[in-house]
């Protein structure tokens, strides 16, 4: 879980502001969004039923900004799903539930 500073230390973030930033980071860093989405994933449990609705609508919007990405003239795949210095192939984020 990722930490955020204020003034009286650090604080963790919670599953609503993990997905916010994932989303927010998905638009130049895929493996990263991976990476929180996936916490934020497993932070959810049956008393958060709520969040499963919004984690899954920001599966979505990112799925959908990835693929709309391949529109564009100046994308780049193998420099967009780079981690480090290795090109990977695009990977979506998965769904909660069957599709």
């Amino acid at each position: 879980m990722k930490q955020l500073t204020n003034y009286m230390g650090y604080s963790d973030w919670g599953v609503l502001r993990t997905i916010r930033e994932a989303e927010n980071i998905a638009r130049w860093n895929p493996w990263k969004a991976h990476e929180w989405m996936n916490e934020a994933r497993n932070q959810l449990n049956i008393h958060d039923a709520p969040y499963h609705e919004q984690y899954e609508a920001a599966v979505q919007r990112i799925n959908a900004l990835w693929r709309s990405h391949a529109q564009c003239h100046w994308y780049n795949a193998k420099e967009f799903w780079k981690d480090g210095k290795v090109s990977l192939p695009p990977k979506m984020l998965e769904s909660l539930f069957d599709e």
